[in-house]
């Protein structure tokens, strides 16, 4: 499979997809549960995340067929972690997306901020794949793609549900435990160790 890196031109596709590939997802329903049109929220969320950080400073990797996208992830590099001013940059868009909800939304990535270990690292946002793909191996080789692009260093990721936790922890990731939060969906704090220095 052919692995490429998002354009600007992606964020459209790319919002829908992620859009999709959340729609049961128990936490990203909570960002979205005071919101009017719950699907049309998340997009605009999705929008923002990508437009304002993910394209332009972190790193989107897709899996492409006949200029489809079947597979993404969606990666923060140890060289440029989210920081205020990119949070300051998203605010307004996020506030348009999901409203009378971005409260408790703030609340629960507040805890999960606090939950990321201090060490240098790779983070993973997150890996969806279309549906029309599901079952043929695109997220693993997404994932084994990231993990060989970190090499040295560790990665760190959150985990929404029992089956993903599965695919974490065959690839090398182990729990860290339940993030404390207001969410009534728990996320497992996951680790994958880089290279073992010894002095």
């Amino acid at each position: 499979m052919d692995i490429q890196k998002a354009r600007r031109r992606d964020i459209p596709t790319l919002a829908k997809l992620l859009t999709q590939g959340f729609a049961d997802d128990p936490l990203r329903a909570e960002y979205v549960a005071r919101s009017r049109d719950p699907e049309v929220a998340l997009e605009r969320f999705f929008t923002t995340e990508l437009e304002k950080f993910y394209i332009p400073r972190g790193v989107v990797d897709l899996v492409k067929d006949d200029g489809m996208i079947k597979g993404a992830a969606l990666w923060v590099s140890p060289d440029a972690p989210i920081r205020r001013r990119d949070e300051l940059r998203m605010f307004p868009g996020l506030v348009r997306a999901l409203g009378r909800s971005l409260p408790r939304a703030m609340r629960i990535d507040y805890h999960d901020a606090a939950a990321v270990p201090g060490f240098p690292h790779w983070y993973l946002y997150t890996i969806v794949v279309s549906p029309q793909a599901q079952g043929q191996g695109i997220g693993g080789v997404l994932l084994d793609y990231g993990i060989a692009r970190a090499g040295d260093y560790p990665i760190y990721l959150e985990s929404t549900t029992p089956g993903s936790r599965k695919l974490y922890e065959r690839k090398g990731f182990f729990p860290l435990g339940v993030i404390p939060s207001p969410s009534e969906s728990p996320e497992v704090g996951m680790w994958r160790p880089g290279r073992v220095v010894t002095w």
